[in-house]
């Protein structure tokens, strides 16, 4: 497998794993991922529509046929390890021992049970109320599985962007979820269920945590936390700012703000808003994240504070009850034509 196609397959594999992020490649009339866990069940999946242009299924074993990729090991199972030959390796752990685990190299962390449900909950809770993050969940090798689950969706999230195929034949998007449907049962009737089931429920991807989480616990978590979303993305900056080697930082609306006064006093736009810039600071400087390109902007800390007074308030005209027009519309304008974009995306612009 050359360089360029280990890529894509790697690609296709994250993109699985998460819920998140199609891959590259356009995928036409199929799912864009499938997962098979035995590979008994391969010949019907491939003779199904839900093997479209471009769709890449992943079994255990070796494989000639066009669009089958073989793995080593399991992609299903926390604590396993699939391997892609000798050129990659992923690595799949419960939620509740990550923290115990040396985070080596590409890792997918599973909400795998009601226990793994509730330590995630509780470490979001004291990121918000006290602004410490927990060391593996900031590792730039992890990424958390099925995060339509946990508030970040569910976005693109469904059948026709991930599927898995359990050895005994139930369908669905993810290891732990309810099922859809079961093999020979065509992409239609996959997503006709997928959005019943969602069409059931209060919060958002009934579907992904299923079976691994009561979805009555689940949807009321996700009730009473509006701003999970944004917790996920905040730990996707803060990957990135790790991979950079930046460190000892704050994140504003985490645990306080940078600008005096404005904690307490309501501004939450950001907070419920998974896609605005996240505004970051440690003594040296402050910094501004766009989820959307995954760009960091370094800032001056009074450029930050205004920065944040954008995205906290979500537009000019409230941010000047704490700053002056001039700055602000500096800040706003540099952001905006960086692609940042602080209070449109906001505004639903």
């Amino acid at each position: 497998m050359d360089r360029s196609e280990l890529r894509r397959i790697k690609q296709h594999l994250m993109s699985w794993g998460t819920g998140q992020e199609p891959p590259a490649t356009a995928v036409t009339d199929g799912a864009a991922t499938i997962v098979v866990s035995d590979p008994g069940h391969l010949p019907e999946v491939i003779g199904s529509d839900l093997v479209g242009t471009g769709t890449v299924v992943l079994a255990p074993g070796t494989y000639d046929t066009p669009g089958v990729v073989g793995f080593d090991g399991s992609l299903d199972e926390p604590g396993g390890e699939a391997s892609l030959g000798d050129e990659f390796f992923l690595q799949t752990q419960d939620y509740a021992t990550s923290e115990f685990m040396s985070i080596l190299g590409p890792t997918l962390v599973r909400v795998g049970n009601t226990e793994d449900f509730r330590l995630f909950l509780a470490d979001a809770d004291r990121a918000l109320e006290e602004g410490v993050f927990p060391d593996f969940a900031i590792a730039p090798a992890l990424r958390f599985a099925d995060v339509p689950g946990l508030g970040h969706g569910p976005g693109i999230d469904g059948p026709g962007l991930r599927l898995h195929v359990s050895p005994e034949g139930r369908i669905s998007t993810a290891p732990g979820g309810s099922g859809i449907g079961r093999v020979g049962d065509s992409l239609s009737a996959l997503r006709a269920a997928w959005g019943r089931a969602n069409g059931d429920s209060t919060a958002p991807c009934a579907v992904c945590l299923g079976e691994a989480v009561p979805e009555a616990e689940r949807a009321a978590a996700l009730r009473e936390r509006p701003w999970l979303g944004r917790y996920l993305t905040v730990v996707e900056a803060l990957r990135t700012m790790n991979l950079n080697n930046i460190a000892d930082l704050r994140v504003s609306g985490f645990g306080g703000r940078i600008t005096e006064g404005l904690a307490g006093e309501g501004h939450d736009t950001d907070l419920r808003d998974d896609r605005a810039p996240v505004v970051m600071w440690n003594s040296e400087s402050g910094y501004v994240y766009d989820p959307g390109t995954r760009k960091v902007f370094v800032l001056e800390h009074v450029a930050a504070s205004a920065a944040e007074l954008l995205v906290s308030t979500g537009s000019r005209d409230r941010a000047a009850q704490y700053a002056p027009l001039g700055p602000l519309a500096r800040v706003e304008d540099f952001l905006s034509r960086s692609g940042a974009a602080p209070t449109a995306a906001l505004a639903g612009v």
